[in-house]
């Protein structure tokens, strides 16, 4: 430790005999690192202070069932009346989970409209599309009248879907 404190005192004592024999250098290498030192100050306060909030999220999950029965491979949607919606795809129990963005689970706080669909294109293994027709009406997808309000924290919302 001694030899840290005599090591800097020295580094220190050669700084100040430079400055000493060149000020006009000393001055601008001074003014330089003040520049510096306040854009590196504005930043950090420009992080502290108008970082954007975190985004309020609830998280959902449940079942979706048609004609009382799970339904397997299907979108689910919550669109908020302002903000990005989040989805879910179902498992073979009907069982969902809503992702707002990769990595971050859950859907916005507040009202959403909800919508529920089978439909999809399947790329199969020769390369070629396959599509997958829809099995729940419209009034749960297109013109969907499902409605359910995310709050803080947990909640599950399960669907019981009626179709002829």
């Amino acid at each position: 430790m001694l030899v840290l404190k005599e090591l800097a005192q020295e580094i220190i004592r050669l700084m100040q005999a430079w400055a000493q024999k060149r000020p006009t250098v000393a001055r601008s290498l001074f003014v330089l690192l003040g520049c510096i030192s306040l854009v590196i100050l504005i930043r950090i306060g420009g992080w502290v202070f108008f970082s954007p909030p975190t985004i309020p999220l609830g998280r959902v999950n449940g079942r979706i069932f048609l004609n009382d029965t799970p339904l397997d491979n299907a979108t689910i949607e919550f669109t908020p009346s302002d903000g990005s919606p989040s989805y879910g795809l179902t498992d073979e129990r009907g069982a969902y989970s809503l992702m707002y963005l990769p990595g971050k689970n859950g859907a916005l706080t507040g009202d959403h409209t909800v919508r529920i669909t089978t439909y999809d294109w399947i790329t199969l293994n020769d390369g070629t599309k396959q599509e997958r027709p829809e099995r729940v009406p419209d009034r749960y997808n297109a013109h969907s009248t499902l409605k359910a309000t995310v709050s803080r924290g947990s909640q599950q919302y399960d669907w019981h879907l009626e179709a002829p």
